[in-house]
């Protein structure tokens, strides 16, 4: 037998070996490509009992090996031995690998993608501040507060605050052995114990963020992408993608080796993880558009990325430039003091683009909209059974709904520096253990809105029951009014013209 079966299959007894070796391989074989499913199939099928079941449509997995006999003389099918013979791909040195890919998911959500150091100096301003100049003035000596020192990048922020939510995860990302590189991996050793799939090579340099958060100013980054810029397909560890139900992957705009070549390389990463039946989360990031990544044509990029992902999860003006980069260009160029091109975006705007990504072949948009709250759009039922590992509880819940949720109301607000991480972070954690739609809108902007109470994306995070206390308890949410068109307000939700499904019991 096999190390590490299951125990339908170590339960069968010597004397079923044949059979359930047999039954073992069909049930791998319903995971597998079709071109090697059909070998699979071959030598399963030498069982009346199975070939009965093949008859009558049941899923191989209905078969109970306790019940399979040794077929006698006069029953076994005669079978050469040319096609009773396990074919070479399920040899036995190969045979656990394959079987791990079909049973075994004992990972919840790998974060992949960006990968850097934050810095995050404290400005102790008093008072109002109208203009950035106002502070950085050439120069003049600021007096600053502490400097926060945290691992940074989505796989950090996301990936660190799902696992503190409570989720199992691990990591995938690629640092420079230098400084900064091991600062990183100190701080994870140091808070969140070791992590497999984090890299560190030799003559890269490791990607820092310095952000500078000037209290009542929008909040901008010096930003170094260091070894991100060379991570590719040969940089993931696949072998836990493959334990994982959900991969998300994060800021391939800020990923040079991801969106040359018409983004061909992380295409190359999402199509690998799709085979190995995990379902994909696709996290953007906007690029500056004065450099390399702001002169590729990001909606051919986005052709290929979306229809191999699941969940996408960017922010509304993420998506309005890389789909509609000449309004999002015109917009900006018209903005006022404090405003951005969320402030001027309609809601008709955000819903179109919401459409446009189902249409492109997504199942699930969650689009976040920063102070005015979540806005999510899902596919049909047919798309929705296709996600993968981490799929929908109730279909009928999720499927064919257009919603938008408010912002709760935070207790203080000192910065937003990965809010939209945390957001995504109580998103996946609540979908990934099978809650409605709406309870997964109430996590992300719980998460959310904990986030912009501290300075970094981490130090707000309590836990999975924390927000789940907070959310029981009545916390309040923004005052948010959409009238437009079709719109109306049911339970604390905006229900769009194109909310379909069934509401949560």
């Amino acid at each position: 037998m096999v190390a590490n079966e299951p125990p339908m299959i170590a339960a069968s007894g010597v004397r079923h070996i044949a059979a359930v070796e047999r039954l073992t391989v069909a049930r791998v074989a319903v995971n597998l490509p079709d071109r090697r499913r059909g070998q699979a199939w071959t030598t399963w099928r030498a069982h009346p009992k199975v070939d009965s079941d093949v008859a009558s449509g049941r899923c191989p997995s209905s078969v109970n090996p306790s019940s399979l006999s040794r077929p006698s003389r006069k029953t076994r099918p005669r079978v050469s031995r040319k096609e009773n013979r396990i074919p070479p791909v399920f040899r036995r040195e190969k045979f656990d690998k394959e079987l791990k890919v079909a049973t075994k998911r004992d990972l919840e959500i790998v974060a992949a993608g960006h990968t850097c150091l934050d810095l995050i100096p404290a400005f102790t301003i008093e008072g109002k501040v109208d203009k950035l100049t106002d502070v950085l003035v050439p120069g003049k000596m600021i007096n600053m507060g502490e400097c926060v020192v945290v691992g940074g990048g989505p796989v950090t922020n996301a990936g660190v605050s799902i696992r503190r939510l409570g989720v199992k995860t691990e990591l995938i990302g690629k640092i420079g052995n230098d400084d900064f590189g091991k600062e990183i991996l100190n701080w994870y050793e140091e808070h969140e114990g070791h992590f497999q799939g984090i890299k560190a090579v030799d003559g890269e340099s490791t990607s820092y963020t310095i952000a500078i958060c000037i209290p009542g100013i929008d909040r901008f980054y010096l930003h170094h992408c260091g070894a991100n810029d060379t991570f590719g397909y040969d940089d993931m560890d696949f072998d836990l993608v493959q334990r994982s139900k959900l991969m998300l992957f994060g800021y391939p705009p800020w990923m040079r080796k991801l969106y040359e070549n018409t983004g061909r390389e992380l295409t190359r990463i999402l199509k690998k993880t799709k085979e190995l039946g995990t379902t994909t989360a696709l996290d953007l990031s906007l690029p500056d558009v004065n450099s390399p990544a702001g002169q590729v044509d990001w909606l051919a990029i986005l052709k290929d990325w979306v229809p191999l992902t699941d969940v996408m999860v960017p922010s509304a003006e993420e998506l309005f430039y890389f789909l509609c980069k000449d309004r999002f260009l015109e917009k900006k160029a018209k903005l006022g003091p404090k405003e951005s091109v969320l402030d001027h975006m309609t809601v008709k705007e955000i819903s179109t683009l919401g459409r446009d990504v189902l249409k492109m072949g997504a199942a699930i948009a969650m689009v976040k909209c920063g102070h005015r709250g979540l806005y999510v759009r899902t596919a049909d039922k047919e798309r929705l059974q296709k996600m993968g590992a981490a799929g929908c509880a109730d279909l009928e819940n999720w499927a064919d709904r257009e919603l938008w949720f408010p912002v709760y109301q935070e207790e203080k607000f000192v910065g937003a520096l990965g809010s939209g991480d945390s957001a995504i972070a109580g998103f996946l954690s609540a979908f990934v253990w099978n809650h409605t739609i709406e309870s997964c809108l109430r996590y992300a902007n719980a998460a959310g809105s904990m986030n912009v109470t501290v300075p970094d994306g981490l130090t707000w995070n309590k836990g999975f029951e924390d927000l789940t206390k907070r959310i029981k308890a009545g916390w309040k949410t923004k005052d948010l009014k959409i009238d437009e068109p079709g719109w109306k307000k049911e339970r604390e939700f905006w229900a769009g013209p194109d909310n379909r499904g069934k509401w949560e019991s």
